[in-house]
């Protein structure tokens, strides 16, 4: 696959996972799943693609334009579902205020709001830590935060530069990537357990709106998809409760570079195409320059 083709399968099954999880989000432990309703989707689709409106046709990453764009879909009531920390930088942004100093610090600050949108830049070939870590810093500026969204980064990246073709060695590419964090202990943790199941880690490890429950949950799922399929591996996500959308988002932003839309059912597909979102995701990806 081109590298565009790639971005399309990120971009669309992100979105569908995002879709799917949306609806069953915060709920503990889902007995059944049903993927027949109106679709919407969340932030976390919404800001990846406001982050592919501000990088996707220049070669630099400019942090003052994706703080623009995101300060646009706000102001145009685009945005659903935004987390605390997002939600104060976009407010401070909105009265003046510096996309370096505007995100929330501390604690609380350590969402999965940065790694839900961060996938765009693996499909940059300038984007360097530095620039990646100015993006997160724009609503979280918190070490942990940064962590996730560089995971969920060489996550992606390994899919693009064919370091990984769907076996259960993701997690060791990413553990040998990104500094010692809790994320990082947490994905060494899950390395170990690689022969459960979903449903079996989702017994040890809840998924959560902090970043080290969730981003490492998503790049362990994502190691099942060469020994289960899309749909199935969404709906063990979504019984696990919890951030359904994001973990489900960042799975499918994980697999579909990898494997493309040739992965998603026909039927996601076509729900995605009603979607309002779907014609903006196609223009994107025709006009992405690397």
């Amino acid at each position: 696959m081109n590298i565009k083709q790639r971005l399309e399968g990120c971009l669309i099954a992100g979105a569908i996972g995002d879709a799917l999880g949306f609806r069953y989000e915060n709920i503990d432990y889902v007995l059944n799943v049903g993927f027949d309703f109106n679709w919407a989707v969340s932030d976390d689709t919404q800001l990846t693609l406001a982050t592919c409106e501000a990088i996707g046709d220049d070669i630099e990453i400019r942090p003052e334009k994706v703080a623009e764009r995101f300060l646009n879909w706000y102001n145009s009531g685009k945005l659903i579902g935004l987390g605390s920390s997002t939600l104060k930088a976009l407010r401070e942004l909105q009265v003046g205020g510096h996309w370096a100093i505007v995100g929330r610090s501390g604690e609380y600050a350590g969402g999965n709001g940065a790694a839900m949108r961060i996938a765009p830049l693996a499909f940059k070939k300038y984007a360097t830590r530095l620039k990646i870590k100015d993006i997160c810093t724009i609503t979280h500026r918190n070490d942990e935060a940064y962590c996730g969204a560089l995971a969920i980064y060489y996550a992606i990246k390994a899919s693009i530069i064919e370091a990984w073709t769907g076996d259960n060695n993701l997690i060791d590419f990413v553990v040998e990537k990104i500094p010692d964090t809790r994320v990082r202990d947490r994905l060494i943790e899950m390395g170990k357990l690689k022969d459960l199941s979903i449903s079996e880690i989702g017994k040890i490890y809840k998924s959560t709106g902090y970043v080290v429950d969730s981003v490492p949950l998503a790049i362990f799922a994502a190691q099942k998809i060469n020994e289960s399929d899309f749909k199935t591996i969404i709906t063990d996500l979504i019984k696990l409760g919890g951030d359904t959308d994001t973990v489900c988002s960042m799975f499918g932003q994980i697999t579909g570079t990898l494997k493309g839309v040739d992965m998603i059912p026909v039927e996601f597909i076509e729900k995605f195409n009603y979607l309002d979102i779907a014609p903006l995701v196609y223009e994107m990806v025709d006009k992405w320059k690397e």
